[in-house]
């Protein structure tokens, strides 16, 4: 197994190629988007990942990598496709079914296929069934089919594909042994052996707990905000107990994966899946929570200014701190809503994102300092490294509303100063 192909080189597929290619693989990416491959291939990635255009750079100037629209012969093809959410709530496998069917003309005798994408229980038997009626290949003597689901989290890419424990699901004994010696040359962690429904089950587990998380500390943010209390101090003051672990409530729940994954196995499983079920309804409705209370806030000022526009300022659009990636960002949302109000002047700040991404939705971005300075209310959405050190005493005319964990309350701006970084360590 000496020659790979990644299919889909998106934040998953590309560190993966670039990372088996730094341990002595000859990698070739495939992709189906031109413009991606031709990036690729002259290392301007617009993937914002520590490390990634380094190293990229290095493995392409080693020529043990390069990325092609035409699917090359592969010892073994990593599929590394988006699995959207469908119009029904179900996994779009669209993308998936495209790579067997792409593949497919290439598989030889001896070849692995690994499934990496998230994907519902039952679909890697079920890939393995198309390619083996396909080619006339038998699985699990000719070929290998075996599904080992990513399990990194964006900004530590890297550091987590070498260091994460990994499960490797195989459709038979033989493909779960034959994946493994695929990860065994880069992967320090623990590689866990099972098969390809334990596999799939268990990166749906995995997504939907934290959901789960996210949504319990969204509860307490609901209730503390309609009692008038602070749901930061509420949260921070709860951990102090030794068997307490509740998430920092935030705007909502976003990304390709939390908010979307939970939902294969409620599709799959609809009565037997409650509780990930009310979890994804609470993180829904989050967002709308939050713009009645930015809403609340505004109308407030509005009358004791007597003014009929409020200039308010959010800070963030991306849908975790420090990642350019805006994909089911629920700070969208929010600003979305808030961009429709008539007694709203909204302006926002986005240092991770380029400005046309996101100009043709919501106008110019600026930079935070200009928006802090000329806004009425500031409200965080994300949290920003850059957002952390702001110097709120320097805007003590301001009104401030943190929706990100940043630990800014109006009334405990001084004591919120010192309790920052205690409040974003929990």
């Amino acid at each position: 197994m000496e020659k790979i192909c990644v299919v889909g080189l998106g934040y998953v597929g590309l560190p993966t190629a670039i990372l088996a290619a730094q341990h002595g693989y000859h990698v070739t990416g495939f992709d189906i988007n031109t413009e991606r491959v031709r990036r690729v291939n002259t290392g301007n990635v617009d993937l914002t990942e520590p490390e990634l255009k380094e190293r990229l750079k290095l493995v392409l100037k080693g020529k043990n990598f390069s990325a092609t629209t035409i699917l090359p012969e592969a010892d073994c093809f990593i599929i590394a496709v988006p699995t959207p959410l469908s119009k029904q709530n179900g996994a779009d496998l669209s993308f998936v079914f495209s790579a067997m069917n792409i593949i497919v003309q290439r598989l030889k005798v001896g070849d692995t296929v690994i499934l990496e994408s998230t994907i519902p229980v039952g679909t890697t038997d079920l890939c393995a069934q198309m390619l083996e009626q396909k080619t006339g290949l038998k699985i699990g003597k000719d070929i290998f089919v075996a599904h080992c689901p990513e399990r990194v989290w964006p900004s530590k890419v890297f550091e987590e594909l070498v260091n994460n424990e990994r499960i490797i699901g195989g459709v038979t004994s033989a493909c779960t042994k034959k994946a493994a010696s695929f990860y065994q040359k880069f992967v320090k962690g623990a590689l866990h052996l099972k098969s390809a429904k334990f596999a799939e089950l268990l990166k749906l587990t995995e997504n939907s707990a934290i959901d789960v998380a996210v949504a319990l500390a969204h509860q307490v943010a609901v209730l503390a905000e309609e009692l008038g209390f602070d749901p930061y101090e509420v949260v921070a003051i709860a951990n102090k107990h030794p068997r307490v672990k509740i998430l920092i409530p935030r705007c909502g729940v976003g990304g390709h994966c939390v908010a979307i994954d939970p939902w294969f196995l409620i599709n799959t499983f609809p009565h037997k899946t409650r509780l990930f079920q009310s979890a994804r309804l609470t993180n829904d409705e989050r967002p709308a929570q939050v713009v009645k209370n930015i809403e609340k806030k505004v109308q407030d000022w509005c009358v004791d200014n007597e003014k009929n526009i409020c200039r308010v300022h959010l800070l963030g659009l991306t849908y975790k701190p420090n990642v350019d990636d805006l994909r089911e960002s629920p700070a969208i949302k929010v600003a979305e809503a808030l961009f429709a109000q008539k007694n709203i002047s909204l302006s926002i700040s986005e240092p991770n994102v380029e400005q046309e991404r996101i100009a043709h939705k919501f106008g110019t971005m600026v930079p935070f300092e200009v928006g802090i300075e000329k806004a009425d209310i500031i409200v965080a959405l994300v949290a920003h490294n850059q957002f952390k050190t702001l110097d709120l005493e320097k805007y003590s005319d301001k009104k401030w509303l943190d929706f990100a964990g940043l630990g800014w309350q109006q009334k405990t701006i001084n004591l919120c100063k010192k309790n920052q970084e205690a409040l974003l360590n929990l």
